[in-house]
């Protein structure tokens, strides 16, 4: 867990909605660098802020379910916001614009408009609709791929880095500083352009697919679901699976531009972790599609029409 961004994140919702009948709630997935006990030190005070440590690391859903339940059995919720700690909301009637949608177009789960800030894109929605088997096999073939490409990629740019790449930044920078400066400022100008907005991002949509660093819950939802996420995957297709159940059971998952939210760090994550991010991303990406395959099935079996 990043400490700072994760206080930053939660000072923000504090001095936003504090005055508000709020609880939040910090789930932390086994951090080794022990930053849930200074979160939990850091708001031990502070009534509004519970911090739940856990004793391994969770992964997305299941450590979400765990604040899920929290949240649950302890409060009467009218709405419950499940949010990455990159998120920033800025909207002071973030609250109110959320029951003003529920009033006038109801839903059980709701997304907001998504700007992430370093690639200046919208990130909601991901997708229009339920992907189907043959998508996701298609999806799962593409991932091995990228898998061997980029376990070849990361050993060989390791070899790179520490031959030639520690000593050769320096000595560029040293011999041409000024092309060097120009090179980084280029680089800073491709990303200070927001992209243009599209007619799908300024329009409400139904059942599609919500990113998921930010998902509304409504009473309903809460009420009737033992879990917000299905608890059989690590990490990735979250969105698609949760769609999916909604398909199937009847929740209807509402796109909404009215509430906006920041994200900070869905670009610098990747860059920062780089090739060794990348295999651990397309390993969970196989393995959580399989278990999508493996449930739109059942649902199938079930249900030939629903889909």
């Amino acid at each position: 867990m990043a400490l700072e961004m994760t206080m930053q994140c939660i000072d923000n919702l504090i001095k936003r909605f504090g005055k508000h009948d709020i609880s939040i709630v910090i789930v932390d997935n086994a951090s080794p660098n022990g930053s849930g006990k200074e979160l939990q030190n850091k708001y031990h005070d502070n009534k509004l802020v519970t911090v739940i440590l856990n004793d391994k690391n969770e992964g997305f859903a299941r450590g979400n379910n765990i604040g899920f339940d929290y949240l649950k059995n302890n409060y009467d919720i009218d709405y419950m916001i499940v949010m990455n700690n990159d998120v920033l909301i800025e909207q002071d009637d973030f609250l109110n614009k959320i029951t003003d949608i529920y009033i006038n177009n109801g839903f059980d789960v709701l997304g907001p408009d998504i700007f992430e800030s370093e690639s200046k894109k919208h990130q909601n929605p991901i997708e229009d609709t339920i992907p189907t088997i043959e998508k996701c096999r298609k999806d799962i073939q593409y991932s091995k791929i990228q898998l061997k490409k980029d376990t070849f990629n990361y050993y060989k740019l390791l070899i790179l880095h520490y031959t030639i790449y520690i000593w050769a930044k320096p000595l560029i920078k040293a011999i041409t500083p000024k092309l060097y400066q120009k090179f980084i400022a280029a680089k800073q100008q491709d990303c200070h352009n927001p992209t243009d907005t599209q007619d799908s991002i300024q329009t409400p949509r139904e059942n599609v697919i919500l990113n998921g660093a930010c998902f509304i819950f409504s009473k309903r939802f809460i009420k009737n679901r033992n879990y917000a996420f299905y608890p059989g995957t690590f990490m990735y297709v979250e969105e698609r699976i949760l769609s999916l159940q909604c398909k199937k059971e009847g929740y209807k998952i509402l796109y909404h531009p009215d509430i906006k939210i920041k994200h900070l760090s869905g670009v610098s994550t990747n860059k920062k972790h780089g090739g060794k991010h990348l295999i651990f991303m397309w390993k969970h990406l196989i393995k959580s599609m399989q278990v999508y395959i493996e449930l739109y099935t059942e649902y199938e079996r079930q249900s030939p029409k629903l889909y």
